[in-house]
């Protein structure tokens, strides 16, 4: 008889789930905050590369599509690679990116780059969730799923400030090879920390509907991305348009005749989830909108410099970072996901509401740092409630494929909000002057034309946040009115029928 009685011997140290969560932190750490540190580093690149503004839409919108692109590959590929494989194959995919970008001095290049660390974080990034519930146990898989939650919100908020240090003293291109030292390090506890475990909900390779999928999303992008330069009644943008739409309905004939598709039409049955999802999609273009135009604004009429403007945007994160402490004190009974992101969104849309009339010639504390708290309650009163909705709107077998959904339809707005934004400047500036009288354009002196551009430059931008925030407060209107039209009355009905206790979301 063995001295221990017959238990199981313990696991040591560094395959404990704690040593787990520390890896997949690292490793979603650098797809996280390449997410926000590419937002104060545009202006450095574009000019190192010689591209135009609409050129560096690519650096984030591009990343987005990518990232969302990857995001469904995550727990297919497991069918394929073991866990530790997979991962560590992700992290050096990402790596290689990070080279290729760091070594550009073009732009299809740099492309090529952030193309690779997209695809590569879409797949860390639900793998390192699957992970972390994977390897705690019941009973302490909600504390490490909140950590692991934590963690990603503190590498986007770090990532402004670190990516905004690194232009600012060591170049641009050292944004890029940051990612290395932490990939290895990430390599090593993979192999050290990381044990494969029988993959739950095990799913088919789609890859006829994973091409659909990413041709339609990469179609559209390049048509709504490319229709102000070619002209939007070109005919070789109606071309790229009518290719994303036949690719679009191509998958879903293909969705609903294969059993187990990329993402099952079964998820539209479900009218809540809908509701989440353009909810979902509504929000993110208004909050990647509004990381695009901040910084801008900030180093334009500012005179910021980049880690200045990530400072800015840190403050906001770090609120983010907070209330999910502060929510850990709320009793569950008293969690409404259905409230708290309706509340978050009418938070969001405030908070860029706020910035419409932001001064551009001279910097104020309260009207530019203000909002931008109110923008990281938001933001957090909005992820702390997704997961939770999935949950309540889905049965328990479509759980997984939905968050997965989710986090697509995320990125997927992350980039039409990138592209809008960006969009809006170059169009709303010219109207700002049609509405000047003609006898103030006949004024000469290049002192009156520098005074014309700076005005309309500070209206588009102005105007541009108001959109991004009346968006934010139509996602607002969408999920109080699916509260009060669905989930008010069901839970009226219920108390009618009897004391017992449902959730009302």
């Amino acid at each position: 008889m063995s001295m221990n009685g017959g238990r199981r011997p313990e696991r040591p140290w560094f395959r404990s789930p704690w040593m787990v969560l520390l890896t997949v932190l690292l490793g979603t750490s650098m797809p996280l905050a390449d997410t926000t540190s590419m937002n104060v580093g545009r202006f450095f690149i574009a000019r190192a590369l010689d591209s135009n503004p609409d050129e560096t839409r690519w650096l984030t919108a591009g990343y987005s599509l990518f990232v969302a692109l990857g995001i469904p590959l995550s727990h297919r590929l497991r069918s394929f690679f073991s866990e530790r494989t997979l991962y560590a194959l992700a992290t050096s995919v990402f790596m290689a990116g990070s080279v290729v970008s760091m070594m550009s001095h073009f732009m299809p290049s740099m492309m090529v780059g952030r193309a690779l660390q997209g695809l590569a974080g879409g797949v860390l990034l639900p793998l390192s969730v699957a992970l972390v519930t994977e390897s705690f146990s019941e009973s302490s898989r909600s504390r490490g799923l909140a950590l692991f939650s934590l963690g990603n919100a503190l590498a986007v908020s770090l990532g402004p400030t670190i990516g905004g240090y690194l232009v600012d003293y060591a170049g641009w291109r050292w944004t890029m090879g940051v990612h290395l030292p932490i990939g290895f390090a990430t390599l090593a506890l993979v192999y050290l920390v990381l044990e494969d475990h029988t993959p739950q909900d095990p799913r088919r390779f789609d890859l006829p509907g994973w091409l659909l999928y990413a041709g339609s999303a990469f179609f559209f992008m390049y048509a709504v991305m490319e229709g102000e330069r070619f002209g939007w009644h070109s005919q070789f943008i109606f071309l790229v348009f009518m290719i994303f739409l036949c690719l679009f309905f191509l998958y879903f004939i293909w969705a609903a005749r294969f059993s187990d598709p990329i993402f099952p039409l079964d998820l539209l049955r479900y009218p809540g989830f809908v509701v989440l999802t353009v909810v979902n999609f509504l929000r993110s273009v208004s909050v990647f909108g509004r990381l695009y135009l901040l910084p801008l604004y900030l180093e334009i009429f500012y005179h910021f410099q980049a880690h200045q403007a990530g400072y800015l945007i840190m403050t906001g994160a770090l609120v983010e970072l907070m209330i999910p402490v502060l929510g850990g004190l709320v009793p569950v009974n008293l969690h409404r996901p259905w409230l708290a992101i309706s509340m978050g969104t009418f938070l969001l849309g405030l908070s860029s509401v706020a910035y419409l009339n932001l001064p551009g010639n001279a910097y104020s504390v309260q009207e530019t740092v203000l909002p931008n708290l109110v923008f990281g309650v938001g933001m957090a009163m909005v992820q702390v409630s997704l997961s939770p909705l999935v949950q309540i709107t889905l049965p328990a077998s479509f759980i997984r494929v939905g968050n997965v959904f989710q986090l697509a339809i995320m990125f997927l707005g992350g980039m039409v909000g990138t592209i809008l934004g960006r969009h809006l400047l170059d169009n709303l500036g010219p109207v700002f002057l049609t509405q000047l009288p003609f006898s103030f354009h006949q004024k000469p002196g290049p002192s009156i034309s520098s005074f014309l551009k700076h005005l309309s430059q500070e209206y588009a931008y102005n105007i541009d946040f108001w959109i991004m925030g009346i968006i934010s407060l139509l996602a607002c209107a969408i999920s109080v009115s699916w509260f009060l039209y669905d989930i008010l009355p069901r839970r009226f009905s219920k108390l009618s029928d009897g004391p017992e206790k449902i959730s009302v979301g």
